[in-house]
């Protein structure tokens, strides 16, 4: 597997040096410095003629960069939140909230390097059936329910219900009253209306900090089509 790794600026080394590292585990992975607003060629160069696998961007404040990545290559992106400001709760935001059909899996500069962990682990994925883990407390609720529905009619297999530390999870549907227990692709599930709550932007936040990587809240859509793009690294 070739792993590219991106950050915006060379001040991030703390975050880029250890996570490179880390990758090594996986296969090739090689680090270049390119930002999103100032070095836009660069950032387009390398995403389509370096042929990488999987895409690790790393940025914070606006941290734009991992969604352009995702923007210029249809290969798995990984957006690293930098605590540039906000504790990185502005960068966490931007990653993740990224719209239907470009998704970026949002990490917490705190678990930077359990997207190794993350890459080895879903090489067992199964490619007819998604194996999720959720609670059965909150399986009837009506966002629970209407994403484990959803999932199935947008990837046309069955879902299937694993424990936390299923060697075949992709990972875990958590709702606002919950903490993730799952180190997988993860995703918030809450009723339209409470959306409109800031505080939930804060409690989604303090989930990420604790493992896993994420999409968007609600955004089924990029979980399905990141089940999709893992799947075809599997054997790389």
């Amino acid at each position: 597997m070739k792993i590219q790794v991106m950050f915006g600026s060379l001040s991030d080394e703390r975050v880029y040096a250890p996570l490179t590292k880390s990758l090594q585990k996986c296969g090739e992975a090689k680090m270049d410095v390119a930002s999103a607003h100032r070095d836009p060629d660069k950032v387009r160069d390398i995403v389509q003629n370096g042929g990488a696998d999987v895409f690790v961007a790393g940025a914070g404040l606006a941290a734009h960069l991992p969604g352009v990545v995702a923007s210029l290559t249809t290969k798995p992106v990984f957006g690293i939140a930098v605590n540039g400001a906000f504790a990185g709760l502005d960068s966490f935001l931007s990653i993740v909230q990224m719209p239907k059909g470009v998704p970026v899996m949002a990490v917490t500069e705190e678990n930077a390097d359990s997207v190794a962990d993350l890459l080895v682990h879903w090489q067992n994925l199964p490619t007819d059936r998604i194996c999720l883990h959720w609670s059965r407390d909150q399986e009837s609720s009506a966002p629970v329910n209407s994403a484990l529905e959803k999932i199935k009619e947008l990837s046309g297999v069955t879902v299937e219900w694993v424990p936390a530390d299923h060697s075949m999870g992709l990972g875990q549907i958590i709702t606002p009253s919950e903490s993730p227990s799952m180190m997988g692709l993860n995703i918030l599930v809450c009723e339209k209306s409470q959306l409109q709550n800031t505080n939930l932007a804060l409690d989604f936040f303090s989930k990420a900090k604790m493992m896993g990587a994420w999409v968007g809240a609600n955004n089924v859509d990029n979980l399905v089509l990141q089940w999709k793009k893992l799947v075809q690294l599997k054997g790389k």
